[in-house]
């Protein structure tokens, strides 16, 4: 571990930019990237803040907020800080400092939390164990009772009169809402496909989810209806003059959001990725690409949403330098937000945030030495400063953004504590953790997308790419890729490694060495599969006995259900090879350019690729028999 005993300063974000022009040349300076022969050039970096409209906010700042009301990965005691590490699944309490107090374990791979400073519980999301672990804060971290979920619960959150805790299930792709004191249930609503973020309004009228695939938000009426209705996330950004075709030529898709967060109870918002999947570029295509362009086809923003009266709403989108913005806290004593990006290990601060007169305020590393933070949450401390989940080292690292005053500072100090607690990964396989999220000039050009860009949450971004001039769906990795060799959608590579060369080359990365290729399969292979959604046990008796009877058996069988071959169908390849049928539920859309857009749809053969079997002889009943079957898979 490097040595944490000084603080670092970042004086200004002119001072950052500078950085970060002297990380440009850098990058120049090294080998040029390439793409099965191509030369990837990208016009210039991501601007560190760029409004593509005028703000939605107003001439006042917003009334600030309860912490309890957003469910969040690390949250501000009075006299420290309680994280839950998803990597070890400890809940753990620290001081001021970041040391070490308390600690209980809920489970690996655990949800999100919330507390409630006047009782002293807090509400932990146990993503494996469908449970929410109630657990006493004080000296010691006690698990006071669990309550039984819906599958796989990530978010929570607590109504503005902590009656109500909010949870929001990815399996199960439901919210439920359980009374805070005993855990009964007190209503439920359905969602859509891998939700993730929640926020609560402070005038308890409404909830928010984001979600990884769907490009929207969804406001959940908390007072009548309980219903969800969808807002789409605008994809729209700021013309580039000068530029060669471009990410902003093609359809753009909003994508990756992990957070959402209210400014008041009319605004709120959303940090998420801009992808286009298909670039049109106006001269000649980038065959070995992804999109197809020759700069990136991803850009990662903020979209700030006003929520007016009647169900209108306005929205407006940010360009941000940050990475896989996954954390964001608001300071609404300041109207400070703070945005966290876990690719490049940065953290962004944006004044005035919730007025018209937004800006750009400082940005800061969280890298210390060759120590990666990977910052995975971020909260507001009671003096206006910051706490930071760092997922890669498990430290807590403690932010001064506020002077003696008690008012923004001009220069952001950053101080790291011990490491909390050991990680539950090899060292080879938390190597390749790293790698996976980090953007990294080895893996693309210029560093502009990791692993984890179009596999959030080693799943999918639910996009069809145009690579070699087909459009190919993305393929999730989480439990799919040990033993499942020959990868790519034709078969071409015939195991992991050489897969993960060639789609470095692809995104122009210059490219990982052995070991760290060793490292980045290592964590691959070990991803836990996808959970599957609670179904009708009848009805996936049923459809077990047609899956095997029907002959889906003779290619996909085994434990991972695939016979590790290719086969020719009709369709844009000479040869398709046979997928993994593990978290179907999870991969949509189907076939390899991703034609078919539910699991009814290829069933009845409505995508592109045809051959495949003869299901038009199945009733409606058989249908969803055998879907019910496949989503438990």
């Amino acid at each position: 571990m490097a040595n944490r005993s000084r603080p670092r300063v970042v004086r200004s974000t002119t001072q950052m930019r500078v950085r970060n022009l002297a990380l440009g040349a850098l990058a120049l300076a090294l080998p040029a990237t390439y793409a099965l022969g191509k030369v990837v050039a990208f016009d210039r970096s991501p601007p560190s803040f760029e409004l593509s409209g005028r703000p939605v906010g107003g001439a006042q700042p917003a009334l600030p907020s309860a912490a309890h009301l957003t469910a969040t990965r690390i949250t501000a005691l009075a006299d420290g800080a309680l994280v839950i590490d998803a990597d070890s699944g400890a809940l753990i309490k620290t001081d001021r400092a970041g040391k070490p107090i308390a600690q209980v374990a809920i489970g690996r791979e655990a949800g999100l939390l919330t507390y409630d400073p006047a009782t002293g519980l807090a509400y932990v999301a146990d993503r494996k164990a469908d449970r929410i672990a109630v657990v006493k804060v004080g000296g010691a971290l006690e698990i006071a009772q669990s309550w039984k979920t819906p599958a796989e619960p990530y978010s929570v959150a607590l109504t503005p009169d902590k009656t109500t805790l909010l949870v929001v299930t990815i399996a199960d792709r439901t919210m439920v809402a359980l009374d805070a004191k005993t855990g009964a249930e007190k209503w439920r609503t359905a969602l859509g496909r891998e939700p993730r973020g929640l926020a609560v309004s402070p005038d308890g009228t409404r909830a928010l989810v984001s979600y990884l695939v769907t490009g929207t938000v969804d406001q959940v009426d908390l007072l009548e209806s309980h219903r969800a209705e969808h807002i789409a996330i605008s994809s729209s950004t700021t013309p580039r003059r000068g530029r060669r075709g471009g990410a902003g030529d093609g359809e753009a898709f909003a994508r990756g959001s992990f957070a959402v967060a209210f400014m008041g109870s009319e605004q709120a918002l959303v940090p998420f990725q801009r992808e286009t999947p298909v670039q049109i570029t106006g001269g000649g295509e980038n065959t070995g690409g992804y999109g197809g362009g020759f700069e990136s086809p991803v850009s990662h923003q903020l979209a700030f949403i006003g929520l007016g009266k009647g169900g209108n709403t306005s929205q407006v989108t940010a360009q941000i330098a940050q990475h896989q913005p996954r954390a964001l806290a608001w300071d609404g004593v300041r109207d400070a937000l703070y945005v966290a990006g876990m690719g490049n290990d940065t953290i962004l601060q944006i004044k005035n945030a919730s007025q018209v007169g937004i800006a750009e305020g400082l940005t800061a590393s969280l890298t210390t030495g060759k120590d990666k933070c990977g910052p995975d949450g971020v909260a507001v401390t009671a003096d206006g400063n910051l706490v930071v989940w760092c997922a890669f080292n498990r430290t807590v690292q403690r932010i001064e953004v506020v002077d003696g005053k008690g008012a923004l500072a001009a220069a952001a100090k950053v101080q790291a504590g011990p490491q909390l607690v050991a990680s539950a990964m090899s060292e080879k396989q938390h190597t390749g953790y790293i790698l996976f999220h980090s953007a990294e000039p080895a893996v693309s050009a210029r560093g502009s997308m990791a692993c984890s860009t179009c596999h959030p949450d080693n799943r999918a971004d639910g996009l069809s790419w145009r690579i070699e001039k087909h459009e190919l769906q993305t393929p999730i990795l989480a439990g799919r890729m040990l033993g499942t060799h020959p990868f790519k959608w034709d078969g071409g590579d015939p195991d992991l490694k050489t897969s993960l060369t060639s789609t470095m080359k692809r995104l122009g990365g210059f490219g990982l060495d052995k070991p760290q290729t060793d490292a980045l399969a290592a964590y691959i292979e070990a991803l836990p599969s996808v959970r599957a959604p609670n179904r009708d046990a009848q009805a996936v008796a049923r459809g077990k006995k047609l899956f095997d009877g029907e002959g889906c058996r003779t290619c996909h069988d085994g434990a991972s259900y695939t016979d590790n071959d290719q086969h020719r169908f009709t369709g844009t390849l000479e040869k398709s090879d046979t997928p993994s049928l593990r978290g179907l539920a999870a991969s949509a859309p189907y076939y390899h350019d991703g034609s078919a857009a539910t699991l009814e749809a290829l069933l009845r053969d409505r995508g592109a690729v045809h051959g495949m079997a003869n299901t038009t002889k199945l009733t409606d009943a058989q249908v969803a028999d055998l879907t019910a079957f496949l989503e438990t898979l």
